[in-house]
């Protein structure tokens, strides 16, 4: 048994050896664009040169990293043949996080797919690189599940979280966010803020391309601060209190909730140090923002959701199923899209219930309760629009996609666009020329911004049809302007500013508590994103993450716990259709914040029995 489990057959050598290999491989290997014949002399000339590209080169970095690699599938080989890892066979998460990379590096660095797609050699090193990149996922997502199911997170001894858990949990975090928040007196604003603001006390009409709910809070309270106090800066640190409890108290809770589920010390406070420690969270305490009250929502519905799923017996307690109600109107008064996070989770849960149980009393209890918050919440939003007399958000907010390949799409093939497509285009964009010109791969704003707002919906119909012609004339074309709107959500390589600073704001003093104190935060918050906590709050790493998290699931029938993820899942969907993710993390604060709460929830979870989960 011994000389099984720890020793080496040739062919296993061979086997680690490859794979070690290929992974030295594509950590080493440089891409570059792909090569013109017609800028060498010869034929033979052009082979060489496409021979070294492929070859790229041997030296140091690159024995170093073989043997590295060689180490960790040794080690991995050996965890699998002492504690098994025939449930672990995670193909799919380590192709998709392999060819993630390499999409976002051809992306990031060349625009296109040309890196990886541009030519027959540049074809040949991503496939080598590919297969390097999953053989190392697969070995690292095997040894991560291993991990996890070789510790019980689990425990009946009591610890400081035991008792008191929320109100222990909650004055440690606002103890933390609290020196950020003071030196950052009267808050730092973003842009989206600003505008928000000036709809209360300035001369801007109301609108409802922001959440009207949040605009009149935030608002309200710096129109309060002016009134009463004759300093709107006292009026927002006030929003600042309120924002930055909605947070502490939704991270809180799911430290409370851990705790009552019998989760190990060990893990509770990991949780915790994390919600301390990671600069995202204090760094968005300290900034008026709407994501912050509407992550804090979401954080508290997917806590709601997942016990729910767990057990549908809950839906018979009336408290629990007025304050789900109250927490579904949060999410979708606080931010536009919530109303879809709430409504497609529902159908989710919906459908999870019905498949699983087939107990209609409570499916019509359940469905229910999510129709009657989002008609709540509808007609609430309503009534504060015809209050305020707010105009209505632009219809175009929902098209950066498809705006965004239309003005690639002009941008290549002008000539091509008939007269039919060119009137139906120019009906909402105005010129082909300007939507062309106005292109911009990072972000889908400057075309969004030609968008027509008194365009008829026959008109919108008609650019439709006219969009969906040139999917059909080049659809390579729309898939390289889809990939480029949404690589970053994909990609750890990708980082994203995290600390959004508006230069200057007249009605509201900014720059800190003291002269050059928001030069410290900056200082602070750009120097820990290039250290491993930055990592930590990287959307790509996020939605990895998130990936393994679904995989390790599913492969052990957590059903319930897969479908509690559905909220996070409808967010990396509204993720990809906003107008761009450089610079814009704060559209992926819903996942960021909640994951914590998933781990530790699937992770004291009862495991499931093979009899129950064919059941």
């Amino acid at each position: 048994m011994t000389e099984n489990t720890h020793g080496l057959t040739k062919t296993a050598c061979l086997k680690i050896f490859a794979k070690s290999f290929l992974t030295a491989y594509a950590l080493c290997t440089v891409f570059h664009a792909p090569l013109e014949p017609g800028r060498y002399e010869t034929a033979i000339d052009y082979a060489i040169a496409s021979i070294y590209e492929l070859l790229g080169e041997y030296n140091l970095k690159f024995l170093l990293v073989l043997v590295l690699s060689a180490f960790c599938y040794r080690f991995a080989a050996r965890q699998s043949a002492e504690k098994g890892s025939g449930r672990h066979s995670s193909v799919i998460p380590a192709g998709f996080f392999a060819l993630c990379l390499l999409l976002g590096q051809s992306y990031h660095e060349a625009g296109d797919s040309s890196y990886v797609l541009g030519s027959g050699i540049n074809f040949v090193k991503s496939a080598v690189a590919f297969a390097g990149y999953a053989c190392l996922f697969h070995a690292l997502t095997g040894l991560a599940c291993l991990a996890l199911d070789s510790h019980d997170f689990r425990s009946d001894k009591e610890h400081f979280f035991t008792r008191h858990a929320f109100s222990k949990s909650f004055f440690i975090l606002a103890a933390s966010y609290l020196p950020f928040l003071i030196l950052a007196f009267p808050g730092n604003l973003c842009w989206d803020a600003i505008g928000q603001i000036d709809q209360v006390i300035g001369d801007v009409s109301y609108s409802t391309h922001h959440p009207l709910f949040h605009t009149l809070i935030m608002g309200g309270l710096v129109k309060a601060g002016e009134s009463l106090f004759h300093s709107p800066e006292i009026g927002l640190f006030l929003y600042m209190l309120l924002q930055d409890t909605m947070l502490a108290a939704a991270l809180a809770a799911t430290i409370a909730v851990l705790s009552g589920r019998g989760a190990r010390f060990s893990l509770l406070l990991v949780l915790q140090l994390l919600y301390c420690l990671t600069p995202v969270y204090s760094n968005m305490a300290s900034t008026a923002v709407k994501d912050v009250p509407y992550a804090s929502c979401v954080i508290v519905y997917c806590i709601w959701l997942a016990l729910l799923l767990e057990k549908p017996e809950r839906i018979r307690n009336r408290k629990f199923i007025i304050s789900f109600f109250f927490i579904q109107l949060g999410v979708i008064l606080f931010r536009n899209n919530g109303l879809y996070v709430v409504l497609l989770s529902g159908i989710a849960g919906f459908l999870f219930l019905f498949r699983k149980y087939g107990l209609r009393e409570k499916i019509l209890c359940l469905f229910a309760a999510f129709g009657g918050s989002v008609v709540t919440a509808k007609l609430i939003l309503a009534l504060l629009a015809f209050i305020c007399h707010a105009t209505p958000g632009s219809p175009g907010e929902m098209m950066s996609l498809p705006f965004q390949q239309t003005a690639r799409y002009l941008q290549l093939y002008q000539d091509e666009i008939s007269d039919t497509e060119r009137v139906s285009i120019e009906a909402l964009l105005g010129d082909v020329g300007t939507a062309a010109a106005k292109y911009d791969p990072a972000s889908a704003d400057p075309v969004k911004a030609l968008f027509d707002r008194t365009a008829s919906a026959k008109e919108l119909i008609a650019y439709m049809n006219a969009w969906f012609q040139g999917l059909v004339k080049h659809p390579g074309t729309y898939f390289e302007a889809f990939f480029l709107h949404v690589y970053g959500w994909f990609d750890p390589a990708v980082s994203n500013s995290i600390r959004y600073e508006a230069d200057t704001y007249d009605a509201i003093r900014q720059g800190g508590l003291f002269p050059d104190a928001e030069k410290l935060l900056i200082f602070y918050y750009r120097f820990a994103g290039r250290t491993l906590l930055g990592f930590l709050e990287n959307t790509g790493a996020s939605v990895w993450a998130l990936v393994f998290l679904t995989f390790y699931q599913k492969r052990h029938r957590q059903r319930a716990a897969v479908c509690a993820g559905a909220p996070l899942w409808v967010s990396l969907l509204i993720c990809m259709a906003s107008p761009c993710f450089f610079g814009h993390p704060r559209y992926a604060f819903p996942i960021l914040f909640t994951l914590p709460f998933l781990y530790g929830f699937t992770l004291t979870l009862a495991p499931v029995s093979e009899d129950m989960a064919q059941k």
